[in-house]
């Protein structure tokens, strides 16, 4: 056994998160965390209040990683770039991260992680707000971050049986589409 003073809240986050990457988000359980960190269940109660704490304290990890990695990637570009480089980040985030993705994609509180879920409006509004795709006005937004994330939830669920560079392409190409449509109707 580890003996308490080795585990940190840090060290149960990680392994927490390590855990998902195999099992999924909805695979996670405090005893299975508890196994791997050859601690007793009991332990883990001392750095989380529940399992969906510790899915929260998780989720906000990963939220604050991805708007970081976002922020960084759209930083310098703007008009469609901005938006093709958002979608590109946003997807690899989430095809890097599999058992975490519910996270990004699932806004329902069937994971019970209210903070990650305030967090995730947040990145959103943050994100969407600067690339004008907020829901302040037009259809065309709602069309954008439509087929980001279904095209993302497909992608995952294994409904496409091409081959990356194919479905890469797909990608690229279905974005293109939704940003096309973006634009503002010119003036008159």
């Amino acid at each position: 056994m580890v003996k308490r003073r080795t585990l940190t809240q840090a060290k149960v986050l990680a392994t927490a998160n390590q855990l998902i990457e195999t099992k999924g988000i909805t695979g996670l359980t405090i005893r299975d965390l508890a196994l791997v960190l050859d601690v007793r269940p009991q332990s883990i109660y001392n750095y989380v209040d529940s399992l969906s704490d510790l899915l929260d304290q998780v989720g906000l990890q990963f939220v604050q990683t991805v708007k970081d990695q976002l922020t960084e990637k759209i930083a310098d570009v703007t008009g469609d770039d901005a938006l093709m480089a958002f979608a590109q980040e946003f997807r690899s985030a989430c095809l890097n991260h599999r058992g975490l993705a519910p996270v990004l994609l699932d806004l329902n509180d069937n994971l019970k992680i209210p903070r990650t879920r305030a967090a995730m409006v947040n990145l959103y509004q943050a994100m969407f707000t600067p690339l004008q795709l907020n829901d302040a006005a037009r259809v065309e937004n709602t069309l954008y971050r439509s087929t980001l994330f279904g095209f993302i939830i497909q992608e995952i669920g294994g409904f496409f049986t091409m081959s990356k560079a194919e479905l890469d392409s797909r990608f690229t190409k279905t974005m293109q589409l939704a940003i096309d449509q973006t634009h503002l109707p010119a003036e008159k």
